[in-house]
């Protein structure tokens, strides 16, 4: 995927707003080991926190003011910290765990990039982790059985390419930890083209659009920092400016093959990815995907039927981010067996059939997909509005949904086609950031936050709050991947605190995004009455390129979590809904 992206404006003078703090704490799982009546100190990491106002809280009570905080206690147990960062430009919220423990054995973080560790050849790369409880502790860096350092940290640089292990051994009074580093020596870093399935039931990479439509297509990259892209129509190349999205219209019915070549243009010499990766030289790759033009798009509308459902009818898709609720047997509703995708599509159809019983899509980019027994029509018939999403929002307490919809293009009933977002209140604001992806990894243990980071380099986690759930794992079961990535829309957070009550305001935005308390939420409807319906036009739905996608019906529609943020005590905020309906075919 592209790392970065610049955008160029000729007002010179426009004075671009700071961003927001970034917590990045010393500890690669989120918990710290300490043995009773010794000092810990706490030094986490903060970005951007110009005249900030730090605050440590224990149980509700502020026990620190400063960027550190010396954690010490008497007694065993399990203690659980917030590091809060307050700025005029925002705000950030870190909870952690300290274990009082009568050992207090080494423990070692060291972060590493999914993938693994690439280093380029005869290149220097410090491996220097971060060790709780290291006071009189000694170290042993192993590299392919022989010892090569006793330092607390260690340079890593090797001629020769091929793949390393290295073994790093703490040792203290109280016991033992142990690391164990992979890492790939390379002549050049592995860059990759290729363009994603367009939804899990894609047997292929093949892309569907009506005659006289236009579809857009561009390529996920990796390890490209400046890239410059040739496009081709069936091997004839075609001028699209160099830009990385292409929007084609095909001229007639048939199959056509679209292809790019994307060469990196950055070859002064080595750079700097992330602090774990370099890049250096030049390299051009190429992909392609095949495109069906098919008939017109009123070929494929499924008419209502005297037997046809206002209710969604079937659910096709349910892949949440990590969460609080996930996996969660009680107020979550899980029956604890969940281990495949059939099983978990299961789930949240027995969930939602009441209507009044919420399915959570847990951190950002978590989603569902459901269908109908029918073409929901572009008419407006309720209000101007086409369908509604049912959720638990009410005011103070919303979690935005990013909405999209789909046409069954290629006929086959399942929602392998092109999805379009439904334009909502924050779609041209600056601070919205499209095509935003967040990876999740598994975590090491029981009881343990998630860890993520984004595309742009930017790490978090998902919290543990043993306080309310108690299920081993947020990562949902069935997903058997260390780690897995969630692509959308990302909008600006919402959430305040009030620094005296200790209370969360998740705030509403206007319009436009499903468990919102906006205007589009039902005229009358109130937390007392029970869940609340959100309105939405189908002639909202836009093309990736912001222009609208003018569809005169659609037959599947997505929600998927909008916010990657946390509310201190009261966890990630994740998207929740309960049901799907046609509002066209409303009395």
């Amino acid at each position: 995927m592209v790392l970065g992206m610049v955008s160029c404006n000729d007002d010179d003078d426009k004075v671009v707003p700071e961003p927001e703090p970034v917590i990045t704490l010393d500890s690669e799982t989120g918990v710290y080991l300490v043995k009773v009546g010794r000092q810990l100190v706490i030094n986490p990491t903060v970005e951007h926190d110009k005249g900030a106002y730090y605050s440590w809280i224990i149980e509700g009570k502020l026990v620190g003011m400063e960027k550190s905080y010396t954690f010490s206690s008497d007694t065993c147990g399990k203690v659980f910290v917030i590091f809060r960062v307050e700025t005029k430009n925002g705000a950030a919220e870190e909870e952690m765990r300290v274990d009082v423990a009568e050992l207090a054995p080494p423990v070692i973080s060291l972060m590493m990039p999914a993938g693994g560790l690439k280093v380029l050849a005869n290149t220097d790369y410090k491996l220097n982790p971060d060790v709780q409880n290291r006071e009189g502790a000694t170290y042993k860096w192993t590299l392919e059985d022989q010892v090569v350092s006793t330092d607390s940290c260690y340079i890593f640089n090797q001629p020769e390419l091929g793949h390393y292990t290295i073994s790093l051994e703490v040792i203290n009074e109280d016991g033992k930890g142990e690391k164990t580093i992979d890492i790939d020596v390379v002549d050049q870093m592995p860059y990759k083209v290729e363009f994603d399935k367009p939804t899990y039931f894609a047997e292929n990479n093949e892309r569907s659009v009506f005659s006289g439509k236009t579809i857009y297509l561009q390529p996920s990259l990796e390890y490209f920092m400046a890239p410059a892209y040739v496009w081709t129509i069936d091997g004839r190349e075609v001028d699209n400016g160099g830009k990385a999205l292409f929007a084609y219209t095909p001229d007639a019915a048939g199959e056509y093959t679209i292809g790019v070549k994307v060469t990196e243009t950055a070859n002064s010499g080595p750079q700097i990815i992330t602090r774990n990766i370099i890049r250096t030289g030049s390299a051009s790759v190429e992909s392609t995907v095949k495109v069906i033009c098919y008939g017109t798009e009123d070929s494929r509308k499924r008419p209502v039927t005297a037997a046809s459902s206002a209710l969604w009818n079937k659910v096709y898709e349910y892949c949440p981010a990590p969460g609080q609720f996930i996996n969660e047997t009680k107020t979550g509703g899980f029956l604890g067996n969940e281990i495949t995708h059939e099983q978990a599509v299961a789930y949240a159809e027995e969930r939602l059939k009441p209507g009044n019983v919420w399915v959570s899509l847990g951190g950002f980019g978590g989603y569902i997909v459901v269908g109908f027994d029918h073409s929901i029509e572009n008419k407006g018939g309720f209000d101007g509005y086409d369908f509604s999403i049912t959720g638990n929002q009410f005011e103070g307490s919303s979690e935005p949904g990013i909405v999209w919809v789909m046409q069954d293009v290629n006929g086959n009933l399942l929602p392998d086609d092109e999805w379009y977002e439904l334009k909502g209140s924050e779609t041209d604001k600056e601070e919205t950031v499209q095509e935003y992806a967040v990876t999740y990894y598994r975590p090491a243990g029981p009881g343990m936050k998630i860890e993520w980071t984004d595309m742009n380099g930017k790490t978090g986690s998902i919290d543990y709050l043993i306080e309310y759930h108690s299920q081993p794992y947020y990562y949902p079961n069935w997903i058997k991947e260390d780690s897995y990535t969630l692509k959308g829309t990302c909008l600006k957070a919402r959430n305040v605190q009030d620094p005296t009550t200790g209370f969360w305001d998740n705030q509403s935005f206007d319009w436009g995004y499903a468990d919102n308390f906006g205007q589009d939420k039902a005229d009358g409807d109130n937390a007392e009455a029970g869940p609340l319906q959100t309105y939405f036009k189908i002639g909202n739905a836009i093309n990736r390129d912001g222009s609208p996608a003018n569809l005169k019906y659609i037959d599947f529609i997505k929600v998927q979590t909008g916010t990657n943020a946390k509310s201190g005590w009261l966890g990630e905020q994740s998207t929740e809904v309960l049901s799907f309906e046609d509002k066209n075919m409303s009395k």
